[in-house]
């Protein structure tokens, strides 16, 4: 072979090469992102989503007892906007790498590591772990070829993220601090509010925590603050619910009784006309549940 034909292919060898080094492939395990808001929270989760491919995944392709990136390429990233409680042990505000240790038996350990710029779990540090908690594990007999994350409410201010691959679930439970976030709202918005209205900020507190029972004697203590400041049928009425959702039906009877006096003492009162029927409704029921 002449030189010239060795260059010649010398220079086709060369262009091929950063022909694909340019070219562009779809990842094998594709990105993926889940956000979802409980509460003042919002959770948001970045991760790869490798698939099963008929491999025996647990113990094999991902060992037991040994730190795992919880997805695949980059990291997996948990970021909670405010501070939460996980499985009961408090985590900062922040944007964390997540990662878990699979146990052939018994609960997996969940790790929360303040490093969140990092590939897999190659430079791992555990000096930089902010959490490590013991979490949950199911067997389905449901396959899902694709790891996937979802985050589901349980209450108000609670819920669980879920990962789930092959026939594995995974949950990690976590917490609001929702009284002291909405104490800290309501007060700045009384701040900004003028005073003939602020019955209605009461009345707002007081319904949103009205949706679970645990905090019923905070939403009762709102929506007194709210009749005090004003005579509505619509604050009466949520102080009503509020007490039928403690089993108090004699005080609900009388709440809603005097909702509707507030409602019929005024014309304007389009929540009292929308509601009338419903209101009657329930007081015939609680008055029932109160003999």
């Amino acid at each position: 072979m002449n030189t010239r034909s060795r260059l010649t292919l010398l220079l086709l060898f060369f262009l091929g090469s950063q022909l694909t080094a340019q070219m562009e492939l779809p990842r094998k395990s594709p990105r993926a992102s889940v956000s979802y808001t409980i509460a003042y929270t919002t959770v948001d989760i970045d991760y790869s989503s490798p698939a099963v491919k008929g491999r025996s995944i647990w113990g094999e392709l991902e060992p037991y007892n040994q730190l795992w990136r919880a997805g695949a390429n980059e990291a997996t990233t948990i970021e909670f906007s405010t501070p939460v409680r996980v499985e009961g042990k408090s985590l900062p505000q922040g944007k964390y790498a997540f990662f878990l240790i699979p146990k052939d038996e018994g609960k997996w350990t969940a790790i929360f590591n303040k490093d969140a710029d990092q590939w897999g779990a190659y430079s791992y540090d555990k000096e930089k772990d902010v959490l490590r908690v013991e979490v949950g594990v199911q067997e389905s007999k449901v396959n899902e070829e694709r790891l996937n994350y979802t985050v589901v409410e349980q209450e108000i201010d609670q819920g669980y993220i879920r990962l789930g691959w092959g026939h594995t679930r995974v949950y990690i439970r976590f917490q609001s601090d929702l009284l002291n976030q909405l104490e800290s709202q309501l007060n700045t918005t009384l701040l900004q509010t003028p005073e003939e209205d602020r019955w209605k900020t009461y009345a707002q507190a007081a319904d949103l925590l009205s949706e679970s029972r645990k905090y019923g004697k905070q939403a009762l203590a709102y929506a007194d603050e709210s009749t005090n400041l004003f005579n509505h049928s619509s604050n009466w009425w949520i102080k009503a619910r509020i007490q039928a959702s403690m089993e108090d039906y004699k005080g609900a009877v009388e709440s809603a009784k005097k909702a509707a006096e507030a409602g019929q003492a005024d014309e304007k009162d389009r929540f009292y006309r929308n509601t009338k029927s419903r209101i009657e409704r329930m007081v015939a029921d609680w008055e029932a549940k109160s003999r």
